[in-house]
């Protein structure tokens, strides 16, 4: 399955010009049928807490976009937005499928205190997996990364891609590319990590959006520059890795999570 992931400087509470610039950033690309698009996190408005406007016209607004968008190019289209549910707002990821239906809404489970999203968003509770082509994908969203407990529990769920949707700071970006291969290694998949460009009123975003496969080699990478990340990723690599090299069935997970059956 080919991966195309639009690094940008989304416009600040701007959604149709975000719109607009992924629309014609992808029709520069031959994107290949069922293939996986990957939008940033919160790609519409940049990271705004401002939930008068980050929900306006939501959700119809931006999952319309994103269901166009996956019937267009008859791909697998998944981003972040922000929406309201019963009052309370949510980081959501979601992904539609080259039909255009929603497969799946994962809430970013991990909020980030420091930048006070707490007070805007409440954290969602529950670590999902979908079927995307031929792979189980596992979304997380930005600060879930720095919780290896999540990606676990995807694998347990059968997950062999993860995606990483974020607005990740330039001054925590050797973190940001440590863990995502970390992630990638320890859980034998797949990781993918689509993050933005530019500058807001609380950060600098410099990108590096990246494809890790199972081993944790760089397939495709991405400087501080708004570009499309391009990759071929492959189920039947999971597969042989986790065969030649069996750590998952190694797991002693009777002793850390009691529980767990």
């Amino acid at each position: 399955m080919r991966v195309y992931g639009v690094q940008f400087n989304p416009i600040w509470e701007e959604k149709q010009e975000n719109f607009n610039y992924i629309r014609q950033a992808l029709e520069k690309e031959e994107v290949e049928k069922n293939s996986l698009i990957i939008l940033p996190e919160t790609f519409a408005t940049g990271f705004s807490l401002n939930t008068g406007i980050t929900t306006d016209s939501e959700p119809s607004l931006t999952k319309s976009f994103v269901s166009d968008l996956a019937v267009n190019h008859r791909s697998w289209v998944a981003g972040g937005m922000i929406e309201k549910v019963n009052r309370q707002s949510f980081n959501r990821f979601i992904c539609y499928s080259p039909k255009g239906e929603n497969v799946i809404e994962y809430d970013k489970i991990h909020l980030i205190t420091s930048l006070e999203e707490d007070k805007a968003h409440s954290a969602g509770k529950k670590c999902k997996v979908c079927d995307v082509g031929p792979f189980t994908m596992c979304p997380t969203i930005c600060y879930d990364l720095r919780f290896p407990e999540l990606y676990r529990q995807g694998t347990r769920m059968g997950a062999n891609l993860f995606v990483v949707i974020a607005c990740w700071p330039e001054v925590r970006i050797q973190h940001w590319m440590t863990l995502l291969q970390a992630r990638a290694i320890e859980n034998q998949a797949f990781v993918i990590g689509l993050n933005r460009t530019g500058k807001e009123p609380k950060n600098i975003y410099n990108g590096n959006s990246v494809i890790f496969d199972p081993k944790g080699k760089v397939i495709d990478h991405l400087g501080s520059k708004a570009g499309i990340l391009k990759g071929q990723v492959k189920v039947d690599e999971v597969e042989n890795w986790r065969k030649q090299f069996p750590a998952q069935k190694h797991k002693r997970e009777e002793l850390f999570l009691p529980d767990i059956n």
